[in-house]
């Protein structure tokens, strides 16, 4: 009976070790679970002096090149080895989640003192699809601005676009290809090599369609909505870092068809039923532009590689459509874009860069509509003065990349001199639109973005423009229904 006893005790303390051990594991792993009752956020991380955890995962070997260096665009090296830090403290946050995101980026530059945690961010509930039907587009165009003229030029944009919709369902920005066979000018030029992906001409004629709201579903180009996006679905490169559509080098490939296809997906979701076809591509295809994120925080032609303003612009709005689509998206990638956006700020005044402080126009009209959607709020002296000086400048009616983004700032800012800027661009959008011969419906204005997408570029970002009226709710305005 001793020895039975004996071999009982060594058992239990056995036991009790093993249990005593695993508790002080769990002590050194501490989780927080936060969020509201439409999504949860935990994260996770080991409490120990040594805080970097190695986890199942893979990123881009970084750029050599540095961030304000001339050699910016170097391809990259794939190296799954590497697992960077910021992956590996990072946690996912639900698209349906309404609480706060931790910001870092624009405290303290905005209030003058330094950056508290205390400060925080909220993707706000407006800027939804909804108003894309025909009676949003009546209603929210008789709001904002709209006038018959205008919509007559959207439409005749769209069937101009229609008309140009290549067998396979793609556009080429390269007009000497069929179905135009070189009958319009103003085409991509012969001897320009900047990369112009068929991926990105594709989804800038299906965010027009988009816009104005017609869809596979609904609307008179159901089939050219359609063979779009199954154009986009077919050119998407499968990688061990989701679905590419870069097409020869050019993040603008993934960036624009990536916010086709998200906000397709938010358009024909019904309820709780939506196209897993699209979900499964706008997922994959958010993972890979997620991962292709320099550690600046910005985009580059390349993944991985130091970007600048422009290309960077694509990737947030994509991301941002994803978002709202329902794709859940990593907690730290719009931090960290907008610490990029910060760094190229030539301040105290919200004036900003294309790779360096050194302010441009057109780069300033799209930070500053980048970090309106990033949840820069009106109140702020500096960035309302900047908001000011966007309007009072007025638009340069020739390069619709800055008009394009300067309209939706001020659009979303519901700014006081919403009705000069919009009378004085969309009245001369109506005047300027071709309106004779293969080039009936189009637009082209020479400047160095216009020159390199020619008429295709152009006539979609006219559309565009002429269709924010109703294209996105105001940010700042309360929005009348649940945004898609």
């Amino acid at each position: 009976m001793a020895r039975l006893a004996t071999v009982r005790n060594s058992s239990w303390l056995v036991s009790a070790a093993l249990h005593l051990l695993f508790l002080i594991i769990l002590a050194l792993l501490t989780y927080r679970l936060g969020g509201t009752e439409r999504g949860l956020l935990i994260e996770g991380a080991w409490s120990g002096p040594d805080s970097t955890t190695p986890l199942e995962s893979v990123t881009l070997a970084e750029a050599t090149a540095d961030n304000q260096s001339e050699q910016l665009d170097l391809p990259v090296e794939v190296d799954l080895s590497v697992v960077s830090k910021h992956v590996a403290n990072a946690s996912i946050i639900a698209p349906q989640q309404a609480s706060a995101v931790q910001d870092n980026a624009l405290v303290g530059l905005q209030t003058g003192g330094a950056t508290t945690a205390a400060e925080r961010v909220v993707f706000l509930g407006g800027g939804g699809l909804s108003a894309r039907t025909p009676e949003g587009r009546k209603k929210y165009g008789d709001r904002y601005g709209a006038t018959r003229q205008s919509e007559m030029a959207v439409e005749n944009a769209l069937r101009w676009l229609a008309e140009h919709q290549r067998e396979d369902g793609s556009w080429s920005f390269d007009l000497r290809l069929s179905p135009c066979d070189g009958r319009c000018r103003d085409g991509k030029k012969a001897n320009d090599d900047t990369p112009t992906p068929s991926t990105a001409a594709t989804g800038l004629a299906l965010l027009a369609f988009l816009g104005a709201g017609y869809t596979p579903e609904v609307g008179p180009y159901q089939e050219v909505v359609q063979r779009g996006l199954y154009y986009l679905r077919s050119t998407a490169a499968e990688s061990e870092f989701g679905y590419d559509w870069q097409q020869g080098g050019s993040m603008y490939g993934q960036g624009i068809a990536l916010m086709a296809i998200s906000e397709a997906l938010g358009m024909t979701k019904h309820e709780d039923r939506f196209d897993s076809d699209l979900y499964h591509y706008a997922e994959r295809g958010t993972r890979f532009t997620v991962i292709a994120q320099h550690q600046s925080g910005s985009w580059g032609y390349t993944p991985g590689s130091p970007g600048d303003t422009t290309l960077t612009g694509w990737q947030i709005l994509s991301l941002i459509g994803a978002r709202k689509a329902g794709i859940e998206t990593r907690s730290d990638t719009f931090t960290r874009a907008k610490e990029f956006l910060m760094s190229v700020r030539e301040g105290p005044e919200f004036q900003f860069g294309y790779r360096t402080p050194k302010a441009e126009k057109t780069t300033t009209a799209i930070a500053l509509t980048l970090l309106i959607y990033l949840g820069q709020t009106p109140g702020h002296t500096l960035f309302d003065e900047a908001i000011d000086k966007l309007a009072e400048q007025g638009p340069t009616l020739t390069n619709v990349y800055h008009d394009y983004y300067a309209t939706l700032a001020l659009h979303h800012f519901r700014h006081r001199d919403w009705e000069s800027w919009n009378n004085q661009l969309r009245d001369h959008l109506v005047r300027t639109q071709a309106t004779e011969g293969h080039e009936a419906g189009s637009w082209h204005f020479r400047d160095q973005w216009g020159d390199v997408g020619g008429r295709v570029y152009t006539t979609a970002m006219c559309a565009l423009t002429l269709e924010v009226y109703y294209r996105f709710l105001p940010l700042y305005d309360e929005p009348p229904d649940f945004p898609l």
